[in-house]
């Protein structure tokens, strides 16, 4: 059996607070014996002096008290969350898919925001491509799932979230990399390092044919990293969309990005939800508000100069 009560919590907290029983008693509208009882009791139980008690000055907390006042505090606060209702959409489980080139570079702020605003919600998390991301969305697997908007929306809703142009990735001692930006037809002459994830690989190849040209494929990755790894070696030049914060490969090699010239349409990136929940999860529009959130921080982060820029 527990010993002691919210009560006698109360009371001792509202004494810490207000330096004394007589105060106390007048806030909480109760009798100062009670106060005055709560706080014996309490000392008996956990043998410990809570108040060095100072004659007309009240009451002074001790070391051990505290330390007890915050416990305290943090119990009540619990307790006074569990009095009213629970919101449904703040407790539970969130099932969320990432497109795998996307996932590394911004879910787990977006997971951390989550744990600060609405540390009830479970979240699974699922790293996939386009195409397996869709299918676990339209089975009902999939709450929610962050990815490109390649056209591929069947039974899914979307949701715009920011876009990203695509550009061009080059060895940072590339003879291409002292330009500002380039062509795709440039990029053709050289050995080319495609992403081969379904659909992102069609939507690279896509933008070639646009240009009228084609691509020399060297090497083939499902890997962002490795594509930047084998750029950042030598190995070829690549076009991505996603940007890590640095160019710097894995194995520590420096990139280029360029911006890449031409009637290329930015790419969109999109929150996902299945069409077939009439409702839907009410966690994914927590979910939704914390990605914009982190997408428009970063945005602003990119578009304001450094202190010794400006």
């Amino acid at each position: 059996m527990i010993n002691l009560s919210l009560r006698q919590l109360e009371y001792f907290v509202a004494a810490a607070q207000h330096g004394g029983a007589a105060r106390a008693a007048h806030a909480l509208s109760v009798s100062q014996p009670s106060i005055s009882k709560a706080i014996a009791d309490l000392e008996a139980l956990w043998n410990e002096a809570l108040f060095v008690r100072r004659h007309a000055r009240g009451l002074d907390l001790t070391a051990a008290g505290r330390l007890r006042q915050r416990e305290a505090q943090v119990l009540l606060e619990k307790a006074r969350a569990l009095e009213g209702p629970r919101r449904e959409e703040e407790a539970g489980l969130l099932r969320v898919g990432c497109l795998s080139t996307l996932a590394p570079r911004y879910l787990p702020e977006i997971l951390v925001r989550m744990r600060a605003k609405h540390p009830q919600v479970e979240i699974e998390m699922h790293e996939a491509d386009t195409e397996t991301l869709v299918q676990m969305l339209e089975r009902g697997a999939l709450d929610t799932a962050l990815l490109y908007d390649l056209g591929l929306a069947r039974a899914v809703r979307l949701e715009a979230v920011t876009s990203f142009a695509p550009y061009a990735l080059l060895p940072a001692g590339h003879a291409l990399a002292t330009r500002s930006s380039l062509q795709l037809s440039t990029l053709a002459q050289e050995p080319f390092i495609l992403i081969n994830l379904p659909h992102s690989r069609e939507y690279f190849l896509s933008l070639f044919r646009q240009a009228g040209v084609t691509p020399r494929i060297a090497h083939q990755t499902p890997s962002i990293e490795m594509v930047r790894s084998l750029v950042a070696n030598g190995l070829g030049v690549s076009v991505l969309t996603t940007r890590p914060v640095r160019d710097w490969s894995y194995d520590g090699k420096r990139l280029a990005c360029r911006r890449l010239r031409g009637p290329l349409a930015a790419q969109s990136v999109v929150l996902a939800t299945p069409e077939q929940q009439v409702h839907g999860n009410p966690r994914s529009a927590l979910f939704a508000r914390m990605a914009k959130a982190a997408f428009a921080q970063q945005r602003d982060a990119m578009t304001t100069p450094a202190p010794g820029q400006r």
